[in-house]
C-alpha cells in the first residue's frame, strides 16, 4: 500500500465529514453531518485552518480507481508571542481504525510538519489524551517532544 497526503478538495467533504464524526465520536461528542460538514468547509475556506487528507492505494492498482481517503488532519497557523514567530497547531489527527499501520498517522503528521516548516513557523504544537500511547509514540518517533516547562490549562466558557 502507498499512501498520499494532499489538502483536501471539495470533492473530499464527505469521506473527511464521516471520519471528522469518528473523531469527535471517540472524544465523547456527537455532531449531525450537517453541522461537522460546516465547520470543516467555514475553517478551510476561511483559510483558519490547513485540512490534508491520507490516501490509501493498492500496490499495483490504478490510484485515480482505489484511492481511498483514510485519515485527515487539521491545523490552525497562529502566533506566540514569546518567540515573535508563526506556530502551527495540530489540533485533529485521525486514521479510520481500519486503515491503522497503514502509515496514514505518521505521513499526516510528517506533512503538517513540512508545511508549517514551508510557512515559516517555528513549531507545531499539539496535545494527545493521556491515555492514547499509540499516538504519543508516534508523535515522539518524529521528534515531538512532552512540554516539561509548562502545565497547560483550559477555561470551559460553556457558549
Amino acid at each position: 500500500m502507498s499512501v498520499d497526503v494532499r489538502p483536501a478538495t471539495d470533492e473530499d467533504v464527505d469521506a473527511v465529514v464521516d471520519l471528522f464524526r469518528q473523531y469527535l465520536w471517540f472524544y465523547g461528542q456527537e455532531v449531525p453531518d450537517a453541522e461537522a460538514r460546516a465547520y470543516l468547509t467555514a475553517r478551510r475556506d476561511a483559510g483558519d485552518s490547513v485540512l490534508l487528507v491520507a490516501e490509501v492505494a493498492v500496490e499495483g492498482s490504478d490510484p485515480a480507481e482505489d484511492a481511498r481517503i483514510v485519515g485527515f488532519a487539521q491545523s490552525y497557523p497562529t502566533w506566540s508571542s514569546v518567540s515573535l514567530s508563526r506556530s502551527w497547531v495540530l489540533n485533529d489527527l485521525f486514521v479510520s481504525p481500519a486503515a491503522r499501520g497503514t502509515g496514514g498517522a505518521r505521513a499526516l503528521v510528517q506533512e503538517t510538519c513540512r508545511l508549517a516548516k514551508e510557512a515559516g513557523a517555528i513549531r507545531v504544537s499539539l496535545a494527545t489524551a493521556w491515555d492514547n500511547l499509540a499516538a504519543q509514540g508516534l508523535y515522539e518517533s518524529e521528534g515531538f517532544v512532552r512540554d516539561q516547562n509548562f502545565h497547560h490549562y483550559a477555561y470551559v466558557t460553556g457558549a
